[in-house]
């Protein structure tokens, strides 16, 4: 084949490259283990560069984190949307966070455990989107099992947690199935379950 009809194969613009590196470095050693030039040397560049892309270490944290959640919301809800059914919204949900935390492993990471080193505005500007993303799973656990909205948040955040858990254990890949059905067994309970 002609060296003419070959497309050129892009290259990832240099803040994105920076965002992807940030992104691993941060979930496989720690954002306190990282520094600005193990990320710039890791990149091939010298640290003071990277501030032409970047305003702070911690800044980058909270774009790395906030961009996560925004996409999650984003791809929750689209899955959302195509449920035909109730019954359906709650596999969509954990499809969508399944598929996502297979998609994004370093970003799940830096949700569940890097947010504690963002300053308080930072945090609070996470927490109001944990609390759309969590909302999103009790609107779904009060309309199936008809319980009370404090009710259906207490379920929504054990499910929360046991999804962020397991994708952290990493056996998510291998048991999707066995997980939706696993959440719609948690889910459940709160039908049956007598509380004071």
């Amino acid at each position: 084949m002609p060296a003419s009809s070959l497309s050129p194969v892009p290259t990832p613009h240099a803040r994105d490259r920076l965002l992807e590196a940030a992104s691993a470095l941060f979930a496989s050693h720690g954002y306190q283990a990282i520094g600005l030039r193990d990320l710039a040397s890791h990149l091939g560049l010298r640290a003071g560069s990277l501030y032409h892309h970047i305003e702070s270490k911690q800044g980058l944290l909270f774009e790395l984190i906030e961009s996560s959640l925004t996409d999650l919301l984003y791809e929750t809800r689209q899955c959302l949307k195509g449920a035909r059914t109730i019954s359906e919204h709650l596999p969509c949900f954990v499809q969508a966070f399944v598929t996502y935390s297979q998609a994004n492993p370093d970003k799940l990471v830096l949700l569940t455990r890097e947010a504690m080193n963002l300053n308080t505005e930072q945090l609070l500007q996470i927490e109001q989107l944990k609390t759309q993303y969590s909302g999103l799973l009790s609107d779904i656990v009060a309309a199936e099992c008809g319980l009370p909205a404090l009710r259906a948040r207490s379920i929504a955040h054990a499910v929360l947690g046991l999804l962020c858990g397991q994708a952290q254990w990493g056996s998510v890949i291998t048991a999707r199935d066995q997980l939706v059905t696993f959440v719609q067994g948690i889910v459940g309970t709160g039908k049956t379950a007598a509380y004071p």
